[in-house]
């Protein structure tokens, strides 16, 4: 899903100060038709931004109601905005169930495809319930009175 627009830079004072842009209702009413599939928890929701010529991934924060989009240090440097500056924001949302998302999937070439990263995969992944015999003599094992100490 991508949404085009223009605001306001704003500074909140919350808990981790930053500049943000509020996601003006039209394109808040659209993102909350997907929010529920496409958010990692709290209601925040990962998203890539572009201002400008700067494009860079962030979180879509929920407040009151409507969507604030936090605009990154380097991203604000970059392009010479400042507090109070009218900004045109483009912001693209991932939506595994949107019928277009399928279709950039099967154009992408296979090779290009990140896998996801899974640990056990590392050399130094080490699983506590694997009976594979790497914990012995590393003082994992417990005792022979059966006390971890």
């Amino acid at each position: 899903m991508e949404l085009r627009f223009v605001g306001e830079v704003v500074w909140w004072r919350g808990p981790t100060p930053y500049h943000f842009v509020a996601l003006p209702e039209p394109q808040a009413a659209r993102l909350r038709v997907v929010s529920s599939r496409v958010t990692y928890g709290w209601g925040c929701i990962p998203a890539t931004v572009t201002l400008g010529a700067t494009t860079f991934t962030t979180s879509i924060f929920p407040k009151d109601g409507g969507f604030m989009v936090p605009m990154k240090v380097a991203a604000r440097r970059a392009e010479g905005v400042e507090l109070g500056d009218d900004v045109t924001l483009v912001v693209v949302v991932e939506d595994p169930d949107d019928p277009e998302h399928d279709a950039a999937d099967e154009v992408a070439p296979a090779a290009r495809r990140v896998p996801a990263h899974d640990p056990a995969d590392d050399d130094d992944y080490y699983d506590p319930a694997a009976d594979d015999g790497r914990a012995a003599g590393r003082g994992w094992e417990p005792s022979a009175s059966g006390d971890p100490r």
